[in-house]
């Protein structure tokens, strides 16, 4: 029996446990928010009749019925209800050339091959069909925050993979991005630098609570303005792609005449001389 340190060694079937209960916490439900509007955005302009959805990352429908497509389906590992279908993400029940998009909610960071997931969605996807991935931005404070945790972060996750390297990764299954933006610059809660539970501490001269509610959001607020001019900072990024078609055009060989012996002279027949 194998064991583990920690939750980035641990199995997806375990990790993928912890997920909805970190989707569920202040942080998680903020950050649900704005990725629901970076994928409205992402999907607006992919149409065709089938989206696939592989992983699930919040409740099964909510970017579900964001599809512009005739049909939207989400897949998953795990017998999650409001599922569309239960498989192995890098052994997908579908047919090949089968899907025209294809929406990865932070899948590549969850599962423990993500290579073997990409070459199943490079299978699925029609020629020119599209793919939408959000991920995590390893270089900044989440990036950090997940490094010195002995549990990923968040809770559950296995790796984080950046938008650099992932674009190597699509360029060698001849994926062309077109499309690559960030978003959330709110730093991760660190649950250490937050006051401890107690009676709460009253400023002398207004009274009011420098860590009410209130001004932690403002707080917050003003944070985000500022690290939002540097993209370095941001907690995700969101990635689209097309699958190229790769046209054989065939080329028609040029017969080249066979010059003279002589200039002027006619080229010798190959009729035979009686």
């Amino acid at each position: 029996m194998v064991g583990y340190r920690h939750g980035r060694g641990w199995p997806a079937s375990r990790r993928m446990t912890q997920i909805p209960g970190w989707l569920n916490t202040l942080t998680g439900r903020n950050l649900l928010r704005e990725e629901v509007r970076q994928v409205r955005r992402a999907l607006d302009n992919i149409f065709g009749d089938q989206l696939v959805q592989l992983g699930t990352w919040g409740e099964p429908g909510m970017f579900r019925r964001l599809a512009r497509t005739r049909r939207a389906a989400v897949i998953s590992d795990q017998p999650t209800p409001g599922v569309d279908a239960v498989c192995a993400s890098d052994a997908l029940a579908v047919t090949s050339a089968s899907v025209d998009a294809v929406l990865l909610p932070h899948t590549l960071e969850l599962v423990d091959d993500p290579h073997a997931v990409l070459r199943e969605v490079d299978r699925i996807l029609r020629p020119d069909g599209q793919l939408v991935v959000l991920g995590f931005n390893p270089w900044g404070w989440w990036g950090l925050r997940h490094a010195l945790s002995r549990q990923g972060f968040p809770s559950g996750s296995q790796r984080m993979i950046s938008d650099g390297r992932l674009c190597d990764w699509l360029q060698l299954l001849e994926f062309k991005v077109h499309h690559s933006a960030v978003y959330y610059f709110v730093p991760p809660i660190l649950r250490g630098a937050l006051p401890r539970q107690g009676r709460p501490q009253r400023s002398e001269e207004s009274g009011v609570q420098p860590d009410s509610p209130v001004r932690q959001a403002g707080r917050r607020s003003r944070q985000a303005s500022l690290l939002r001019r540097i993209p370095a900072f941001a907690a995700c990024y969101v990635l689209v792609a097309r699958k190229q078609t790769c046209i054989v055009t065939p080329i028609r060989l040029a017969w080249r005449r066979r010059p003279g012996l002589v200039g002027g002279l006619v080229n010798p027949t190959t009729r035979n001389v009686a």
